[in-house]
């Protein structure tokens, strides 16, 4: 037997999603039972669980709301792992149900069942489990999970079906993260903050996630007009502030802007909001900001002081904390004390060299410029893991949170595609494009199946150099050149794409992309470009490994 045995049980399971207002969820079975009328409930069915896992994962940072996905089978839950560690390393709010809905006539899929560990095999990324063997405690658990998967830090929660009658009817794990989280809103560290900031001379706002999943954007914003402090964002902070504004300098660390790095190193106070002060950002540690105090406001009390000593930890959401510093900085001092270096943070990022300069004839900078350029304001971009993705993070402009997709933490490749898929289903209506690369297109491109299904309206847009660029541009500036294993082999991917019913172009000109994405972004239905670019291209700015931050090659 199953838990969800009968016609009547499923319908309690989707009437259960409706009334806690999930409008969707993913999976992999094509179960007849699913296809219920009357009810506002999507069920958007991918073909693999990992891909399943990455779509609910792009539906939850589209929306700011818990993706849920269903895994029906055991190796359901085995394929899921990389997507739920990619959710996981990202504080992604997530629900992983696993179970049978159905009998298997033959019973191989129940005794794998039984036999799988499902909570052992997540509890190293998952915050939280519940197990239950009683339908009538489904709609209650599935409360639980979706506030589990947002309280605090969020993060993935599994919800197990079991017919294991042996057990309470409701089990609750402590996995993983902590779900209770001891915040410090004391009057004492707003006013320690406070302090510092006003007596500061070159203080540097660096955001990071924590700002997009807090819904503290406007807040930020509000704090550096009146401030006029400079802002830096790690990749997971991008669409915080604009990316236009004279005083967001761009992204930090190894592939961080000149201006970024270097007004980190010289800083004299580094107010760090919803960050993990990870190896990418940090550079080598001991020379990372090193004449500043720190503060850091982080919700999760295990990030601070991790990694980097802090003079000021705060554990705090942060809009709570933006919300409450705002009204009570003293904005015409701190004006009077750093107006000096505001001046001349902003002047770095203006008089800096160029750092996409190229020899292609199609250069990926300008891709993603034009890209950019044909895009409405709140376009949806779901990237990849590569050069590509570094790129889009530098020369796409971003203006608003939860318009950039990417994974961050894990670097998964085969993300971006699933992901996207994910954005789509999330935001009816709104333009998706997903950047890819011809390494991390083909993990998952099963996926265009899926977009053809739904018809969704995505522009996906392959860089193809003919290699893993990333791996190969470290062999080549670190390794002597001593390639190994990132030659890519690669389908001709417009050909690729009409084969699944998806309209396929091709550019190898600067001239050829503009007129392909001009075709494309008319389309109302899936599309994919491929750009031929240079086999060599490398990714600039770039810190080399082991070097500190401000030790930045702009070119070679």
């Amino acid at each position: 037997m199953t838990l969800l045995k009968e016609f009547s049980d499923v319908e309690m399971f989707i009437n259960s999603l409706s009334l806690l207002g999930v409008d969707c969820f993913f999976g992999c079975d094509e179960q007849e039972l699913m296809l219920l009328k009357d009810t506002n409930v999507r069920y958007v069915r991918m073909q693999h669980e990992q891909a399943a896992v990455h779509a609910a994962d792009g539906f939850a940072r589209a929306t700011g709301k818990p993706g849920v996905v269903l895994l029906t089978t055991a190796l359901g839950i085995t394929n899921s792992i990389t997507g739920i560690a990619t959710a996981y390393s990202d504080s992604v709010p997530l629900v992983i149900i696993a179970g049978q809905i159905q009998d298997d006539p033959l019973h191989t899929n129940h005794e794998a069942f039984l036999v799988l560990n499902i909570s052992g095999l997540t509890m190293a990324i998952t915050k939280d489990a519940i197990k239950i063997n009683n339908i009538e405690g489904l709609q209650e658990a599935l409360k639980n999970t979706l506030t589990m998967a947002t309280n605090g830090r969020p993060g993935p929660v599994l919800l197990e079906l079991t017919t294991d009658t042996t057990m309470n009817v409701t089990q609750n794990h402590r996995l993983g993260r902590p779900q209770l989280i001891r915040r410090n809103r004391g009057e004492n560290s707003i006013k320690m903050a406070k302090s510092l900031m006003e007596t500061a001379r070159k203080p540097v706002i660096f955001i990071g996630g924590g700002i997009i999943s807090s819904g503290a954007a406007d807040y930020l914003r509000e704090v550096v007009q009146q401030t006029r402090i400079p802002v830096v964002s790690s990749l997971m902070g991008i669409g915080s502030m604009e990316a236009g504004n004279p005083l967001y300098l761009g992204m930090l660390g190894m592939h961080g802007t000149f201006a970024t790095n270097k007004a980190v190193h010289h800083c004299d106070l580094l107010i760090s909001i919803g960050v993990r002060f990870s190896d990418r950002v940090t550079g080598r540690i001991s020379g990372f900001s090193p004449s500043s105090k720190k503060i850091h406001v982080d919700i999760d009390p295990a990030e601070i002081n991790k990694i980097i000593p802090i003079d000021l930890p705060i554990v705090s959401d942060a809009k709570e904390f933006l919300f409450t510093l705002k009204n009570q900085l003293d904005y015409q001092k701190i004006n009077e004390n750093t107006g000096i270096w505001s001046k001349e943070v902003v002047e770095w990022k203006r008089t800096v060299p160029r750092f996409d300069q190229s020899n292609s004839v199609l250069n990926p900078q300008t891709v993603i410029r034009l890209l950019s350029d044909s895009s409405i304001q709140d376009t949806v971009v779901v990237t990849d893991v590569g050069q590509h993705q570094i790129w889009t993070a530098h020369h796409y402009a971003f203006t608003s949170p939860r318009t950039l997709i990417t994974s961050g933490g894990l670097g998964t490749m085969g993300y971006g595609l699933p992901a996207a898929i994910g954005a789509a289903a999330a935001c009816p209506g709104r333009s998706v494009i997903c950047v890819s690369g011809d390494g991390s297109f083909q993990m998952n491109l099963q996926e265009l199946i899926t977009a053809v299904k739904y018809q969704l309206p995505l522009k996906i847009a392959i860089l193809n150099n003919g290699y893993l660029g990333m791996v190969r541009q470290w062999q080549e500036l670190f390794y002597q050149g001593r390639y190994s294993q990132v030659k890519m082999t690669s389908p001709n991917f417009a050909q690729l794409a009409q084969a699944y019913s998806v309209t396929g172009f091709r550019a190898q000109t600067e001239e050829e992309a503009k007129q392909i994405i001009r075709e494309a972004f008319q389309c109302t239905r899936p599309v994919l470009m491929e750009f031929n670019i240079m086999e060599e291209e490398k990714v600039y700015p770039m810190v080399p490994p082991n070097h500190n931050n401000h030790q930045t090659i702009l070119s070679r």
